[in-house]
């Protein structure tokens, strides 16, 4: 495992208003993964255990197409969140997440939800608040481009 630079939480809605001793919190449980083009992040139908942070690189996602083969819904860059949903409810993956180009990826699982519940009740509390506002707003983004077409 690498060690994770609080620097990775900066700048990102989902830690916002997080004093730095907090990312520093986050960042003793936080796992660094570095990832070779092409090479599979989490496949589609897999058990959600972590939010994902790219921290370098890209990320492709994917989702499993009827016929057999696979569409791309989307390249997500440096800096994005993805997975933040199995923080709240831990389901199966929706898609399949495979690095585009060499990508460096800070994995936050959910079992280092309760040492952060164990350890800082706010750091807790503000993650559970901007996940909402994260889900909120993508929720709203999917009706608008539903109510578009």
């Amino acid at each position: 495992m690498l060690k994770v630079s609080i620097e990775i939480f900066g700048n990102k809605e989902l830690f916002f208003g997080l004093s730095d001793e907090q990312m520093g919190l986050l960042a003793t449980v936080a796992e660094q993964v570095i990832y070779c083009d092409g090479q599979t992040i989490f496949n589609e139908g897999e058990m959600g255990d972590a939010l994902v942070i790219v921290q370098s690189g890209g990320v492709d996602l994917f989702k499993k197409a009827d016929h057999g083969g696979e569409i791309k819904l989307a390249t997500l860059p440096a800096g994005a969140v993805m997975g933040e949903m199995t923080l709240i409810n831990i389901e199966r993956r929706s898609a399949t997440a495979r690095a585009a180009g060499d990508t460096i990826a800070v994995f936050l699982k959910n079992s280092d939800l309760v040492t952060i519940f164990n350890q800082d009740r706010e750091l807790f509390i503000v993650l559970l608040i901007n996940i909402t506002r994260i889900l909120s707003k993508r929720l709203r983004q999917a009706n608008e481009k539903l109510m578009s077409k």
